[in-house]
Formats: C-alpha cells, structure tokens, sequence
C-alpha cells in the first residue's frame, strides 16, 4: 500500500487545485503504535499534505479509511462518518467551499508585430537619424534616447500599440527552464513542418526530387 501512495501523492502533491485522496488503506490508523501507519503519516507530512483525524470508520471499531489533502488548499475542517448501512466501512463527509477566486486582470500593452511589413519599416528606418551617423549626439544617454524616439514614432505609424486586459495563470510548479525549453522547441519544429508542408504544396515537383534524392541517400 506505501509503494502505491508515494506513486499517488507524487502526482498529486504538485497540484495547486484542491486534492482528496480517499479511500481504504488498510492500516490501522488509529494505533499510534502501528509500524505502517507511522510510516503513511511521515509519507504525507513529507509531501507537505494533511491527513485528516476521522474517528471509527468501520462498524467493527478502527480507523482503516484516510482522508488526505492540502494543508490549506480546500482543507476540510473535519470529517465526519456515517453508517449509511451499504457497507462495513462508513461513509466519509466533509464540506468544502467549492468557490473558486477570481484572478485579477492586469493591463497590457503590446503591439500586433505579426503584421509588420519588414521591407516598409526598413525604408523608415534607412531615411532615419539613426543612419545618419553626422546627426548622432556625442552623449551615449542622449543617443539612446535617440533610438527610443525614432524607433516608437515609427512603429506607433505602422503598427499603434493597443492596450487590453489580461488574467495571469499562475504556472505549476513543476512547469521549470528545461520544459518552458522543450515547448519552445516544438513550437519551433511545429512552424519549420507547417513551412515545409506550406512548400511542398506549392511545389509538388521541387518536393518528390528532393524525397527522391534523399530516399537514393538512404539506398
């Protein structure tokens, strides 16, 4: 059973939403001499869990049912039993309060830079100060200042930025650099193979000599 519950709250520990894990462990919690059942109640203080004090949960007197959730989290603030004469174990009840928290929303500005047209901006850009090397301040603050001013007046004329609200999710805890890495990645390969499909579409030959040559390869 403890092999099973570290497989289980090793899932289920990272959740930021309410968790229960409930059920029949077959221990006899409520001998505080058990072996076993000093070693679940380590195994859920070490996930940073709680597990719930139930009372009797079997019409022959024990504790063998746990009730296991977040210290704080939709943390019940007790658990009731009940015969309800179906089973030999009682029927466990708890009341939570199920309203979720509206996240608040942030302002944001940003600007729709899929539509920027390249070669326009880069005409602006070439008739700018900022190709004119006699017109460069000495200053290196005032020549920054210089790149802000010319590179927003351009692009508040082709591209004016737009302001809206946004609600933040919070990230999983487990969510760290090396998977935001991996999603860059396949966002990545996904736009490179909706290219090369986008071409070989528009030239079916070019495409089967290229598939020929590299099957030849292979050969």
């Amino acid at each position: 059973m403890l092999a099973v519950g570290v497989a289980v709250l090793d899932r289920v520990a990272i959740y930021q939403e309410p968790i229960y894990v409930v059920g029949d462990v077959n221990i006899r919690l409520d001998r505080d001499d058990d072996p076993h059942a000093d070693q679940l109640r380590l195994l859920v203080d070490c996930y940073g869990l709680m597990l719930h004090s139930t009372g009797p949960t079997h019409q022959l007197g024990g504790t063998l049912d746990a009730v296991i959730t977040h210290k704080t989290t939709g943390c019940p603030s007790q658990v009731m039993t009940t015969d309800v004469g179906l089973s030999d174990h009682f029927l466990l009840e708890w009341e939570v309060n199920a309203t979720r928290a509206e996240r608040p929303t942030v302002p944001v500005c940003s600007r729709p830079w899929r539509r920027l047209d390249i070669e326009c901006f880069r005409s602006q850009l070439s008739t700018s100060r900022l190709c004119q090397p006699e017109a460069w301040p000495a200053d290196i603050d005032e020549m920054a200042l210089l790149y802000d001013e010319e590179m927003n007046m351009f692009l508040d004329q082709s591209l004016p930025a737009r302001q809206f609200l946004r609600r933040p999710r919070p990230s999983d805890p487990w969510f760290d650099s090396e998977c935001r890495q991996a999603k860059r990645l396949t966002r990545r390969l996904e736009r490179a193979s909706a290219a090369a499909s986008s071409w070989a579409a528009e030239f079916p030959a070019d495409a089967d000599a290229v598939a020929n040559a590299a099957a030849a390869k292979e050969t």
